[in-house]
């Protein structure tokens, strides 16, 4: 990775050195500092406030966005937001909790405020898109010859994922792995037109994408690879997203899955530049 394309805490502190130049940034994103009656907003002394020099009108940058109401120093929120900006592996609320200093439910707050901003946008994926799915999660063991593996299935979450090779991703929760929302899922996040669908050889996909031009590999045949048809780099997400969780965060509720699969998409979309992937995150946040 080039060095203009690094940016970590030395670059943070150089940029944003206290909670007035966050707070600067913020307003400058959201708002202009000419106002509609000629006059110019300038920072009210010691509150987070900006005031009109001519018709006194105020604005806070703060209202609306993830830092509202909140009692945490904005250099902090800074800080917490390079932490998972550069955590490419997932970032647990107990380290940042020793890293700034803060309490556990601050730092839980912090991480869950800046998932939940995180969306997978709207565009559909076109070109050459992989696609597969897989099961996150749940408890217990399938037993002697897999006599309880229903059981234990039923407690997974389903995920689907499709990447577009070289460019972005897809990944939902959804709530089983049947044709019907295979078909749904293409039809909400994948272009028909134009597009190669490489999926594995599953019957699943039979009726579904009619309206796709389809290859496949056939796994139960120990073939993961033909030319270029292939679900490797889907299948290589998964492997990343389910290591770093284990490792990382342990645990991880349905309720709040769906959020860290965004935090993970928005990881890999971006994974080439530390300073661009700050600049969209923190664009994201603000604009939440």
């Amino acid at each position: 990775m080039a060095k203009t394309n690094k940016y970590g805490v030395r670059d943070l502190e150089q940029e944003f050195p206290n909670d007035q130049k966050c707070l600067g940034f913020i307003f400058s994103a959201l708002h202009s500092k000419e106002c509609s009656c000629g006059g110019h907003y300038s920072l009210i002394k010691g509150r987070k406030q900006y005031q009109c020099s001519k018709c006194r009108f105020q604005i806070a940058p703060l209202s609306g966005t993830i830092f509202h109401k909140s009692d945490t120093p904005l250099s902090l929120w800074f800080k917490a937001i390079l932490s998972f900006s550069n955590a490419k592996s997932g970032l647990s609320a107990k380290y940042l909790e020793r890293e700034l200093n803060v309490t556990y439910k601050t730092a839980w707050r912090m991480l869950k405020l800046i998932r939940q901003s995180l969306g997978q946008g709207k565009d559909k994926l076109k070109g050459k898109v992989e696609m597969d799915e897989t099961w996150y999660g749940g408890r217990g063991k399938a037993g002697k010859d897999n006599e309880k593996l229903s059981e234990v299935m039923k407690k997974k979450a389903v995920i689907m994922g499709a990447i577009e090779r070289g460019g972005s991703m897809k990944a939902q929760i959804t709530p089983n792995a049947r044709a019907r929302s295979v078909g749904k899922f293409l039809i909400e996040n994948v272009q028909n037109d134009g597009t190669l669908l490489l999926t594995d050889g599953s019957n699943r996909y039979k009726i579904v994408v009619r309206i796709y031009d389809r290859k496949s590999v056939n796994h139960k045949k120990k073939e993961y690879a033909r030319g270029e048809v292939h679900t490797n780099s889907i299948e290589g997400f998964w492997s990343h997203f389910k290591r770093s969780t284990k490792g990382t965060h342990k645990v991880i509720s349905q309720k709040y899955l769906q959020s860290y699969l965004d935090g993970f998409v928005f990881h890999r979309g971006m994974r080439h530049n530390d300073r661009e992937r700050f600049s969209s995150l923190m664009s994201a946040l603000v604009h939440a």
